[in-house]
């Protein structure tokens, strides 16, 4: 599995992406959003009702976010529901869509004893050097657009897409399939 990951600093320049990307044949499912969550609710709390702040989900990630009902279908509202998925050094507690990695990010999450780091965790599906790199864009308050890829054209599709729009550091990333983390 690959996913192009792209680094955006505010939310405009994300939901252009978005809007390119949509229109190019990337469906909402391929589309995953990774941020810490003060900055989910900075940039994107127009778009999000916190919900479920104490309970805990039985065998994963507590939800944090979910997309807010007003918006409907709209673009705006592509990543659905916005799981904790750790925290960082730097900041507090980091939320992901469960398309991340196309899912393998949250199976490891909740196949995980003790939740340590989300570098550490996201260790567990990327290469650590890859895992440290993407925390420390979370760290400084960053969103990271993930977009799932199938082949060389739609990789080189999506990189053009999130370069057009503002992405830092536009790349590709491989992680192995969920189900090796689920258990």
């Amino acid at each position: 599995m690959r996913e192009a990951v792209g680094v955006f600093f505010d939310a405009e320049t994300l939901h252009a992406a978005v809007d390119e990307l949509a229109a190019s044949g990337f469906t909402y499912e391929q589309l995953g959003l990774l941020a810490e969550e003060n900055t989910i609710a900075k940039w994107l709390g127009e778009f999000y009702t916190r919900i479920n702040e104490s309970a805990e989900t039985e065998g994963g990630p507590r939800i944090a976010f979910v997309a807010d009902k007003s918006m409907g279908d709209t673009v705006h509202a592509f990543l659905g529901t916005l799981f904790i998925v750790g925290t960082t050094v730097a900041s507090g507690a980091v939320v992901a869509s469960a398309a991340i990695l196309g899912g393998a990010l949250v199976a490891a999450l909740a196949g995980a004893v003790a939740l340590g780091g989300v570098g550490a965790v996201m260790s567990l599906i990327l290469r650590e050097s890859d895992a440290e790199e993407l925390e420390q864009q979370v760290d400084e308050g960053h969103l990271l657009l993930f977009v799932r890829v199938q082949g060389a054209e739609a990789e080189g599709k999506a990189l053009d897409v999130l370069s057009r729009h503002g992405a830092f550091d536009a790349k590709v990333y491989t992680a192995p399939s969920a189900s090796r983390h689920a258990a």
